[in-house]
């Protein structure tokens, strides 16, 4: 008989998800088999289920923010036992040894296989005829080097959203070793914003919270932000001209005005872009002349999740989730499409 997974599915850029069954990629000397017990609901996914960055391979199974349990494993595997409660990210190989790997950047390495939406590649980097597939699943495969214990203080619901809008805001403020001198905008209180206020935070950062709305002041305020920012308040605008040494993007709207945003940086500051419009960015040139930095920040490497997962027992980050039963993910979808998270969905089967 066949060895089948079984999920949830997109099968095109318009119609919901629907039940799926793969044929997984063969359990590897290096593997790990996950039975998956929560699954968070992230932007990227809902990109993805549209083929808004780039055409999505269908059927597609979402999902990189997993948590479960170790169901089986490969020969070679021996720092996981049966029964570990574990989590996947974005990420389920890389090659381990070219310079982005030896370098931290696992993310970069041009034999990596995302959690979804790739293929699986041979040894010399080749795609083979297995899909990744993610984690709005029951089951699946990594290569173990891309499973992460997760701490005894976290728990399963609560570390998903840290393995991808987590790892995806904390890992380019360790880059930058943000700490006590620095003053950080984060722009965007979301499912990403609201876990990099508290990382900013933590790491004793004077943090300003950008915003269109007053909406969520009193939410960032309680997160950990010392000011906010209303994009729109012709006043909060003049007060906040060039005085925040980097600003940490969430945004993923093509209507963002990237020049406003350019504009409250200081002179030699950066600007690092974490949200991914599927649009251009449209930023006038003179936006530069003060020596501002743009960057953009693809999630984290391995050292960077272990990292951020200590960091986040010490200083007790935890995201904000509302959980929802996985045969219900569409409604979890929904939720997030309709601005309604607060501030991430995971799905628990």
């Amino acid at each position: 008989m066949v060895e089948q997974f079984h999920g949830y599915a997109a099968f095109d850029e318009k119609s919901v998800l629907k039940p799926y069954s793969y044929t997984p990629k063969p359990l590897g000397d290096e593997d790990i088999e996950v039975e998956i017990s929560h699954c968070g609901i992230c932007g990227s996914d809902l990109h993805t289920m549209r083929s808004g960055w780039r055409q999505t391979l269908y059927p597609a199974i979402l999902g990189h923010e997993i948590a479960g349990n170790v169901l089986n494993k490969g020969p070679k595997v021996v720092n996981f036992n049966i029964g570990d409660r574990v989590g996947i990210g974005c990420q389920v190989h890389s090659c381990g040894e070219c310079v982005e790997c030896t370098a931290g950047y696992d993310q970069l390495c041009a034999k990596k296989v995302f959690t979804y939406n790739d293929k699986w590649k041979d040894a010399e980097g080749v795609p083979t005829k297995y899909q990744a597939q993610g984690g709005y699943a029951d089951k699946i495969r990594a290569n173990s080097s891309f499973v992460f214990h997760i701490p005894k203080e976290i728990s399963s619901a609560e570390a998903c959203p840290l393995l991808c809008a987590g790892l995806s805001t904390f890992a380019p403020l360790k880059r930058h070793k943000v700490g006590p001198k620095h003053k950080v905008g984060i722009a965007g209180i979301g499912g990403l914003g609201h876990l990099a206020i508290q990382w900013a935070a933590k790491m004793g950062a004077e943090v300003t919270a950008i915003s269109h709305s007053d909406q969520k002041r009193d939410e960032a305020i309680k997160l950990g932000a010392t000011h906010f920012l209303n994009i729109l308040d012709p006043n909060d605008v003049i007060k906040f001209t060039h005085s925040l040494d980097i600003i940490l993007s969430t945004s993923c709207s093509s209507n963002t005005d990237w020049s406003k945003y350019m504009s409250f940086i200081k002179n030699h500051g950066t600007l690092i872009l974490i949200g991914l419009p599927e649009a251009p960015l449209q930023i006038p040139v003179f936006a530069f002349m003060r020596f501002v930095k743009v960057e953009g920040s693809l999630t984290g490497g391995r050292q960077d999740i272990k990292d951020m997962l200590a960091f986040a027992v010490k200083h007790n980050v935890r995201p904000w989730i509302q959980t929802v039963p996985m045969k219900d993910v569409n409604k979890g979808i929904k939720i997030v499409l309709d601005g309604k998270a607060r501030y991430r969905v995971v799905l628990e089967n």
